[in-house]
């Protein structure tokens, strides 16, 4: 057989035998075909290496064709559009927490008079009821395989843009981040809402700034992780004087990481935040029994364990009248809701510790933070001719918890720059074949917020509400001080101080990395018991507290589905 023939053959069993086969690994299988081909002595070397050579064209053709078309990816359930380099991304996320919960708030509202509920907001707390607690969707992805991006909205809820944010992050040890994003203060508020140990976190995290816009400077050497970061309160100034800037900080270190054992995590971590900013006050129709005059601002509040009674506890520093000759008018104004014209100033000062010890399948966590408050007003009521209100106070959180996964999988897979991400089962369950169990896991947590060293030295108007040591003569469930700073309340020499501990039992379920259930109870004993109504008095009559029973515990049973992707 000539050489012509033979190339003939060679090629058409190549071809034949290659056509099964994409394009892009054509180029290898028909190299490996014509080995074949030569060791079978279909052809010779020189034929063979004469065939070859014609093939390099088309391999570089290939290859040309691999790094400019994009690509479409899966992992972890979720598709990523990627360049041919790999350099460029972008892709879809979201998340979906559907709720449903059953509180138990003892008897109150079960008097012989009866209350109008529909009168006070915050009984709404205490209806069981189901929620959409979580619905986002966004995009990320790379750019140019030096930064991450993401763009994520909120579907339920009053803010729209959930975050936003360009991090370069090219050098492990040294990055840039700015836009809208996390804050770098407490462990919970590091650790996505996909991945938390409950269905809610602790105390803690309800008092940290959360997502705000700024700038960070972040970085990891091996065993230890930094933040730094400037960034502001408020989305948009609320006045001129609304130009400071806040402050934030954090560094971890994981001793285990430095020790070289895989399958525990020993981390330590520090963190603290400086605020000043400016905050709206307003009226509002669930003030008293009618429309006040006097605006409000919220400078902190609690929501009871487990998502329960908003506004257990909350300090709110009193504004300028609406109304008042400052506005441009004489006497009170009778509509609701109105702001004040001017802001108020507010300092906060907090420092965070936070600590985590797991042995494969096994965790303890905590966090501690002390926080201090003062916020002013300069068009409150006066004190001893002096203008404005000044009211302040410390508050102390925290939380201790326990958690085992019965499936066996280890929490330091999990653990990544200093926080904790999915879990990941070893056996998924399948719900096509009914195969796989997932990941189980059982936990308990204790925690705790106690407000103290409370003050005001202004306007009477400024209070403390909710679950206080003891409460201003005549009103339901508020603390307050007269105009010279002294005590208003029944108790001599008392203070507006107060807190709650909350104890949560959990199971969760991890189907596979994108869908998981739980199950939370959380039952809350609070310092003091209070009405948790912000509409009526003492004073005998529909509004009265003759027909409302105080609140001192809270039980609530709650179940999450949650999809993400």
């Amino acid at each position: 057989m000539n050489f012509k023939l033979r190339s003939l053959v060679a090629a058409t069993l190549a071809g034949s035998m290659v056509m099964g086969f994409s394009v892009n690994a054509m180029a290898d299988s028909t190299d490996d075909i014509l080995n074949a081909l030569i060791a079978k002595g279909i052809l010779t070397e020189e034929e063979g290496a004469l065939l070859q050579k014609g093939r390099t064209g088309e391999k570089e053709a290939v290859a040309a064709k691999k790094l400019t078309s994009p690509s479409i990816k899966e992992k972890d359930g979720a598709f990523i559009l990627s360049s041919g380099d790999g350099k460029n991304t972008v892709a879809l996320t979201g998340r979906m927490h559907f709720d449903a919960r059953y509180n138990d708030s003892g008897e109150f509202g079960t008097g012989t008079v009866g209350y109008p509920y529909g009168q006070d907001v915050d009984t709404k707390s205490i209806a069981s009821h189901f929620d959409v607690r979580r619905a986002r969707v966004g995009i990320k992805g790379r750019i140019g395989g030096i930064a991450d991006y993401l763009l994520q909205s909120n579907i339920t809820g009053t803010t729209l843009l959930d975050e936003a944010f360009i991090d370069v992050n090219k050098y492990e040890k040294l990055g840039l981040k700015f836009g809208k994003f996390k804050v770098p203060f407490g462990l919970e508020q590091q650790t996505s809402s996909n991945n938390i140990d409950f269905m809610e976190r602790s105390y803690v995290d309800q008092n940290v700034p959360a997502k705000r816009m700024g700038a960070m400077v972040h970085g990891e050497l091996p065993g230890f992780t930094y933040q730094a970061d400037v960034f502001q309160m408020n989305d948009a100034a609320l006045s001129q004087k609304d130009s400071s800037v806040s402050t934030a900080g954090r560094v971890t270190v994981n001793f285990a990481e430095i020790m070289g054992n895989k399958d525990m995590v020993l981390h330590a971590g520090l963190a603290g935040y400086n605020s000043n900013y400016q905050l709206q006050t307003a009226t509002s129709s669930n003030t008293s029994g009618t429309g006040e005059s006097n605006p409000r601002g919220t400078v902190f509040a609690f929501t009871s364990g487990g998502r329960g009674i908003a506004n257990a506890y909350r300090m709110q520093v009193a504004g300028q009248e609406v109304g008042s000759v400052a506005l441009g008018g004489a006497g009170t104004t009778t509509g609701y809701n109105l702001n004040s014209p001017n802001t108020s100033s507010v300092h906060t000062d907090n420092v965070g510790l936070e600590g985590i010890a797991t042995y494969k399948n096994f965790k303890l966590q905590g966090e501690f933070s002390k926080a201090s408050y003062e916020a002013n007003d300069q068009g409150a009521t006066a004190r001893d001719g002096i203008n404005g209100s000044i009211m302040g106070a410390d508050v102390n959180t925290w939380y201790a918890e326990a958690l085992w996964i019965l499936t066996g999988e280890s929490y330091a897979d999990a653990y990544k720059k200093g926080a904790f991400g999915t879990l990941k089962p070893k056996s998924e369950f399948n719900m096509d074949t009914g195969t796989g169990y997932g990941l189980w896991e059982v936990g308990f947590r204790v925690d705790s917020f106690d407000v103290n060293n409370t003050y005001n030295t202004g306007s009477g108007k400024s209070r403390f509400q909710g679950t206080t040591n003891t409460w201003t003569t005549g009103k339901i469930d508020e603390c307050t001080y007269s105009s010279s700073g002294a005590s208003t309340t029944l108790i001599d020499g008392g203070n507006c101080g107060g807190g709650a501990k909350s104890y949560t039992a959990g199971i969760k379920w991890v189907m596979n990395p994108n869908m998981l259930v739980k199950l939370n109870y959380t039952h809350t004993k609070f310092d003091n018991a209070f009405y948790p109504v912000d509409v009526g008095s003492k004073v005998s009559g529909v509004r009265s507290t003759t027909s409302l029973n105080a609140i001192d515990n809270e039980d609530l049973v709650m179940v999450r589905g949650q999809y993400s992707f």
